[in-house]
């Protein structure tokens, strides 16, 4: 049966330059399946943290999910987080949280999606490039690394922009007309507000990143340990 994360053909060698490919390669499913609930509990709490308006970890969960996830829990571990957002803010009557205008919240969802299958395109791309460092991310230098992180955020979080803000226009209560002018009107006022978002989602997806990195050298000499136990 296949696991739900990926996995490295060359696991069974500790040696191999392949685990610089990404920071959790050295880690069993069950290991990376505890990662995904800490980063998910993470992004939860972070939500009713007191930050700054539109200011969330969801589209950084979304794009390290598409990275480092398949099959049903790529999907579902980003969209049950926001789900789960979602029903705490309005059972708690949590203010600017909860249920919403239907069309509106579809296409937050699908924006939210939409970052998943970006994070899974791209991170795809990038696992397959590059040579491989004791230093890397991706098989790439550190820095590279962190600057593709970066750059596939910067895209997913301008591909939810364009489909949260087109839910945005269709909303009647936010008034805009209905023609090419007002959707115009409406992107151009959401940019202000997608500031707070892009930087989240940069800042966030390096850091679940790092944190992966951290949670792999934590968990490493135990992967370790069960290769050397399973192989005796």
């Amino acid at each position: 049966m296949p696991t739900p994360f990926r996995e490295d053909s060359r696991l069974s060698d500790p040696t191999s330059s392949s685990l610089a490919a990404s920071p959790t390669a050295i880690l069993t499913p069950g290991l990376r399946l505890m990662l995904m609930v800490l980063l998910l509990g993470l992004t939860l709490a972070l939500r009713f943290a007191p930050l700054p308006e539109n200011f969330s970890a969801f589209g950084a969960l979304a794009i390290f999910c598409g990275m480092f996830a398949r099959g049903g829990l790529r999907w579902w571990f980003p969209l049950l987080a926001l789900f789960a957002a979602d029903c705490i803010g309005q059972l708690a009557r949590v203010p600017g949280m909860g249920f919403y205008h239907p069309e509106s919240m579809l296409l937050n969802y699908a924006g939210l999606a939409v970052m998943i299958l970006v994070g899974a395109v791209l991170g795809n791309w990038s696992g397959r490039s590059g040579t491989g460092s004791g230093k890397a991310l991706f098989g790439i230098s550190l820095p590279l690394g962190v600057a593709r992180i970066a750059a596939t955020a910067l895209i997913a979080s301008a591909c939810f922009f364009l489909l949260s803000n087109f839910g945005a226009w269709l909303d009647p209560l936010m008034q805009y007309e209905k023609s090419p002018a007002g959707l115009l009107q409406c992107y151009v006022a959401g940019l202000p507000f997608w500031r707070a978002t892009l930087v989240s989602d940069v800042l966030f997806s390096v850091g679940f990143w790092a944190f992966a990195a951290l949670f792999a050298s934590v968990a490493k000499p135990r992967a370790l340990a069960g290769q050397k136990v399973s192989r005796s």
